[in-house]
């Protein structure tokens, strides 16, 4: 059971960069949008339909998947005795990335875009921050467990870095480059919960108990 959970992150990063790429795919192909006037953002893409409908569901089943994966998350770091207050706030930065990335989805640019960037700034940003925040427990807190290959802790630090600089480089870059750095900044987080499937390899004890579907000493789970 655990084995499919761990494939948990993977799913999502491939379900999120396929709709991505499939909705801007439809834009183009229905003149939504015009390459010849610069790379378009994605919610731009995404605000005019039939594409727009794929897009909500794209982003609404990828919130669902992401919240999942920060509960999981939760349970495990606390079986492994991180502080309750630090992996709270981890929780919390995770549901909170997860909510915008559903408010994108809900709410195109085009029809409301003070919630859409509202959205996205959750999504984004506080999604950053929830891989930061992962990273530096893991780097502080050396007792943890460390599933994986040895080259997963340089890797992650190495996404996060450039999914930061991403962040950053679009107050810079001019009209035609933004959609292509967003672009580019999206699909570097889907990278990094990918990155997270052999850190799900190692879910045992209670937090089997709390998400398995057998009976754990003739009680089940809540």
């Amino acid at each position: 059971m655990w084995g499919y959970l761990s494939l948990l992150p993977a799913f999502l990063a491939i379900w999120a960069v396929a709709g991505i790429w499939t909705v801007f795919a439809l834009a183009v192909a229905n003149k939504s949008v015009n390459l010849n006037e610069g790379f378009p953002y994605i919610s731009i893409c995404g605000s005019y339909p039939p594409q727009s409908c794929l897009f909500s569901q794209v982003l609404n089943m990828g919130a669902a998947l992401a919240a999942w994966i920060c509960i999981l998350r939760y349970h495990q770091l606390q079986d492994w005795g991180v502080t309750r207050r630090f992996n709270q706030l981890i929780l919390w930065t995770g549901l909170l990335s997860a909510l915008g990335t559903s408010m994108v989805g809900n709410f195109q640019q085009k029809n409301q875009k003070p919630t859409h960037l509202t959205g996205a700034f959750l999504a984004f940003f506080v999604g950053i921050l929830y891989f930061w925040l992962q990273l530096l427990l893991f780097w502080r807190k050396k007792n943890l467990p460390q599933p994986g290959s040895p080259w997963i802790g340089p890797l992650r630090l190495g996404l996060c870095t450039i999914c930061t600089i991403l962040m950053d480089r679009r107050r810079d870059t001019d009209t035609q480059e933004e959609g292509y750095v967003k672009t580019e900044a999206e699909i570097g987080v889907m990278r990094l919960q990918a990155n997270d499937c052999q850190q799900y390899q190692k879910l045992r004890g209670k937090t089997w108990n709390r998400f398995s579907l057998q009976p754990s000493e003739g009680t089940w789970p809540c």
